[in-house]
């Protein structure tokens, strides 16, 4: 029997297939995780979804070197996303179902959570040095406030708690030093990459660093001439995607600079974890991808993020996984390299929905550890009742999409990268009938 604690509905995901047997566990290391906010796989030429993307040839390369996973699946919005990696836990169980209005006496992610970094300050065989830089997006006035980062296990927390909002730019903005409001005018990308060296220059090894970048969220803008290839000018409402593009490109300028600053010996001992927290935002997306199928929604626009894993801990290299993997996996997986074995407990033993992505690490072509994923949302935020919910499910093969108020949607994925044709027409064909019986069956498990 597994000994981590997982949902029913992950269950048949082969809940033994993250260990390493009786291997010794890796030894602890540094490790880097990047955050991209709005940029979905429609935007990295390496996923071939979208004949036109913005230039990134240092997220390129950063795939070259590791593992891009073709298949990772996530909650459609920021915060859920955000509360999935940092806690190992499906949007239902942490009440995290949208994007929390951090401002607000609204309920955010729970102070009993466990996080990364309490599960390292607790269970780590050494000590951890832990840092958080550039958007938070978890907390809100009624919990944790300005100190949520803190709270939540940080030794050290930079950036701004949210979105950038009216009255804000990526220019004049403001941010939280560990508790302390204050205000940056420098270029917000470049300021986070900034602030992420000056913590790599200061925090002794191991260390675990967490960089959420504001871009390619709004508001968009002209980004510094230096970071981008763009011709731009006007109003960035009226060419919104050449605008984004700019910002995605600054983004990878900027990961660039982060990457080739880090000193050599430092980044030999680090392995560097790059996602997306959602997919692209409706106003820049263009033909063939479907602007209502994007950011927000439960369609493979929405659900469907980048997730590339690099460094000390990747045996393969330049090579793509094409399972079935969720960001909740980064939990274990980001404990493990670290020689913490998530399924050992965590805390008081909430029930953990990650599977620890290792062996994809050493063989991507290795049997899959799940045979489906769930995703869910829901408003508002907290334990309920809620006003509006939603769930997709879906396997190597097959996706159904129940929304509230609305009929279940079916879709047969094979060979492509968008659902086309709904099939829950009335008239399923056995096949087709086969596969929806399968799918409700994981979906009603999976959810309370």
């Amino acid at each position: 029997m597994c000994s981590l604690a997982v949902g029913s509905a992950f269950l048949l995901a082969a809940c033994g297939g993250g260990g390493g047997g009786d291997s010794p566990p890796p030894q602890p290391s540094n490790v880097l995780v990047v955050v991209m906010d709005d940029v979905g796989i429609d935007m990295l030429g390496s996923y071939g979804v979208h004949p036109s993307f913005p230039p990134t040839p240092n997220i390129d390369a950063l795939i070259a070197e590791g593992v891009l996973f073709e298949h990772c699946y996530t909650p459609p919005s920021c915060s859920p996303t955000r509360a999935a990696v940092l806690t190992g836990r499906a949007s239902f169980r942490t009440g995290i179902g949208q994007p929390i209005a951090d401002w607000n006496t609204e309920p955010a992610l729970a102070l009993e959570e466990w996080t990364i970094p309490e599960v390292l300050a607790a269970q780590s065989a050494q000590p951890v040095a832990t840092s958080a830089i550039g958007k938070w997006h978890l907390g809100s006035e009624a919990v944790g406030g300005v100190d949520h980062p803190n709270l939540q296990g940080f030794d050290w927390f930079d950036g701004p708690l949210g979105n950038l909002f009216t009255g804000q730019t990526y220019f004049n903005y403001g941010k939280i030093r560990n508790g302390v409001r204050y205000v940056s005018t420098t270029y917000a990308t470049t300021d986070q990459v900034n602030d992420a060296l000056g913590r790599i220059e200061t925090m002794p090894e191991p260390w675990f660093l967490w960089l959420g970048f504001s871009a390619a969220h709004t508001p968009l803008h002209a980004p510094p001439q230096e970071l981008h290839t763009y011709a731009l000018s006007g109003d960035p409402q009226d060419t919104p995607y050449e605008h984004y593009c700019a910002m995605v490109q600054a983004l990878d300028t900027e990961l660039g600079r982060l990457l080739s600053g880090i000193p050599a010996d430092v980044r030999a001992r680090t392995t560097v974890v790059l996602l997306g927290d959602n997919g692209s935002p409706q106003q820049v997306v263009i033909p063939p991808s479907v602007p209502a199928q994007s950011k927000g929604s439960l369609f493979e626009g929405g659900v469907r993020v980048p997730l590339v894993i690099s460094g000390n801990h990747v045996a393969a290299r330049g090579v793509r996984a094409t399972a079935l993997v969720q960001t909740v996996d980064l939990f274990p997986t980001i404990l493990g390299f670290f020689g913490v074995e998530a399924a050992s407990g965590v805390g008081d033993g909430p029930v953990i929905d990650g599977i620890d992505l290792a062996p994809y690490l050493a063989d991507p072509q290795v049997a899959p550890l799940r045979d489906h994923v769930v995703v869910d949302k829901f408003e508002p935020n907290g334990i309920g009742p809620y006003t509006e919910t939603g769930a997709m499910v879906r396997d190597a093969r097959w996706k159904l999409i129940r929304r509230s108020g609305q009929p279940d949607a079916l879709f047969d994925l094979q060979g492509l990268d968008r659902e086309g044709v709904d099939l829950n027409d009335g008239s399923l064909e056995p096949e087709e009938a086969a596969a929806f019986s399968q799918l409700d069956s994981w979906l009603e498990a999976a959810l309370p």
